[in-house]
């Protein structure tokens, strides 16, 4: 089965419910996700982006999100991976007009090598050759 991993924006989507589209298709992602029919993963620099946006963008406490924080982690079927190349982003950074967090999430391995494909809403992976899905089309093809 493939793996996923999971890019801050998604988070973002179930958390803030900033569209309600996106959040019915992150919801049914997550879903699949509790139910081992999606093997997801996401990176510590994930969760300290998510924590940072909640807290500094939409005025989150502390608490509220240290508890979606915990749910994260402790969501059956989702991994914390951290294997990270960070010679590698830099230089993908530098090179590319991209965040350095991305350039991270490109830098480890089985992204590099097609092998896992990033969940995310950000257009930015495309331009770098990295496999990016979006939530709703990973769950249109487990159903058909």
């Amino acid at each position: 089965m493939k793996r996923y991993f999971v890019d801050t924006n998604v988070f973002i989507d179930i958390i803030m419910k900033r569209d309600e589209k996106r959040f019915s298709q992150c919801s049914q992602f997550f879903q699949k996700v509790k139910l081992n029919k999606i093997k997801a993963a996401t990176g510590s620099v994930i969760l300290a982006e998510l924590i940072w946006t909640l807290k500094s963008f939409y005025g989150i406490g502390k608490e509220e999100i240290a508890r979606r924080i915990k749910s994260i982690i402790k969501l059956r079927g989702m991994k914390l991976v951290d294997n990270y190349d960070p010679l590698w982003a830099i230089a993908l950074y530098q090179s590319k007009s991209i965040k350095y967090i991305d350039a991270l999430i490109a830098s480890i391995k089985p992204i590099q090598e097609k092998k896992w494909t990033v969940v995310s809403f950000d257009k930015d992976f495309d331009r770098i050759g990295i496999n990016r899905k979006e939530p709703g089309k990973i769950c249109l093809t487990l159903t058909s």
